[in-house]
């Protein structure tokens, strides 16, 4: 009796348990999927900037508009129909003249709707590339201000982590100057440490809202709109080479494909300059009624009545205005000459960003390495050894605090490399007009 009861409990603690840490199975999920949807990850703000941000939505839709001029410069002109109507009948051979109907339709002379079209062609591409070349500044704004969100919270944490430390030290110091091993003087000091640190704070504070707002702000959301925790970011090295980098951003940057297509309309429009030296065609065709011829006259010897019609063509004389089509001429080839100039310029703009924000890079990078690898372990060990001292009356406080703010000032200046990295890598991006970086 007493084993099957003790049975039968064992099975009732064992559902029990089996309940409780399905309870806390559940709720440690939940509690996960918080925190995973409390992290800011920088692919997400990318996407939700080009998805929602209206400047780049208006850039797009100016785009799809400069499009739709293309078939309207290659049309021709809408036909001309008229009609004529005789007060006072006008007698013929074969009757009376009762009304007129015309059309005509004007013909430019060949070439000119081609080259039209190719201008208003070139000029869609022109849209289309400025459209790019603001993605390419969206996102590099985007990243931007993930990396400076990033900084802020992990100077933030480091702050944070300080404070604790200056308050320990406060409590050290008013130990010993309570056992009068210490002056007053190291209790004031450390205070005015701990002043600074949460000065510091308050400032932070105030970068962190700025920094939340420009990405939402890009994201076109509300400015005070809550954001998660930036995630940790990787420092990947950059493989291309500059001369890469240069011949990538002659091939395909935004910038310098707008002024290529630019030149490309001056060149069109510079042709259709100098076809306007040749006329246009105009043809036309009339029909008149008329009505036949009474019964009190005469039969035409021509025989009976009937409607007329002729045909017409008409040309433009343009030698009348040849200065006029002279100066389009030189017009022309002035907008063309300075797009050719302007894209010499771009290009040489355009090499240069690739050289500084390459060399920004790369100092960026041997930064995080050299702090991370080298500096901030060697002020930590630093640190470590100064508190020991201090508590052994080996080293004053001047020198304890010395080594805190070093330390301090070295891992905010390692996150502040990490960011630099990736601004640089940003912006170099945005100059060449593609991805470097990508996460295996």
């Amino acid at each position: 009796m007493n084993l099957k009861h003790t049975t039968n409990r064992f099975f009732f603690f064992s559902k029990l348990l089996l309940v409780v840490l399905f309870i806390i199975a559940i709720f440690t999920g939940i509690s996960l999927a918080e925190d995973k949807a409390n992290v800011l990850k920088i692919r997400w703000i990318i996407d939700e900037a080009l998805r929602m941000n209206p400047e780049l939505q208006a850039a797009k839709l100016r785009w799809g508009a400069s499009t739709e001029k293309v078939l309207q410069a290659r049309a021709l002109d809408d036909p001309v129909l008229g009609f004529t109507y005789f007060g006072e009948q006008v007698q013929t051979r074969v009757g009376e003249k009762q009304a007129g109907v015309m059309a005509s339709q004007k013909i430019p002379f060949y070439g000119k709707l081609r080259l039209k079209g190719e201008v208003a062609k070139s000029e869609a591409k022109v849209f289309e590339e400025k459209y790019r070349t603001l993605e390419r500044e969206i996102i590099a704004k985007t990243k931007s201000a993930f990396y400076e969100l990033f900084w802020v919270h992990k100077s933030i944490n480091i702050d944070e982590e300080n404070k604790e430390l200056l308050q320990r030290f406060v409590k050290i110091a008013e130990v010993k100057y309570a056992t009068a091993k210490a002056t007053q003087q190291d209790v004031l000091k450390a205070q005015v440490e701990l002043s600074s640190i949460v000065n510091e704070l308050i400032t932070l504070e105030q970068l962190k809202e700025t920094a939340i707002a420009r990405i939402n702000t890009l994201l076109n959301r509300h400015p005070g709109a809550p954001l998660g925790t930036p995630e940790e970011v990787d420092i990947l090295e950059l493989t291309v080479s500059l001369e890469e980098l240069y011949e990538k951003a002659k091939e395909i940057s935004p910038e310098l494909s707008i002024l290529k297509y630019k030149i490309e309309r001056d060149k069109a429009a510079y042709k259709l300059a100098k076809k306007q030296y040749y006329p246009d065609f105009t043809f036309g065709f009339n029909y008149t009624l008329i009505d036949d011829l009474p019964s009190t006259v005469m039969s035409s010897p021509v025989g009976e009545s009937r409607d007329s019609y002729t045909g017409t063509l008409s040309i433009n004389i343009p030698i009348f205005q040849k200065k006029k089509y002279d100066a389009g001429v030189r017009e022309a080839n002035a907008r063309l000459k300075s797009s050719e100039m302007a894209y010499k310029n771009m290009e040489n703009m355009t090499l240069f960003g690739v050289k500084d924000f390459h060399f920004k890079v790369q100092t960026a990078e041997r930064l995080v390495k050299l702090y991370r690898d080298s500096i901030i372990p060697q002020a930590e060990q630093s640190l470590k050894a100064a508190e020991i001292g201090y508590q052994a009356g080996q080293v004053d406080f001047l020198n304890l605090i010395d080594s805190q703010r070093i330390l301090l000032d070295f891992n905010l200046a390692f996150y502040r490399a990490i960011a630099d990295f990736g601004i640089n890598i940003a912006e170099l991006e945005r100059v060449v007009g593609i991805e470097l970086l990508k996460k295996p």
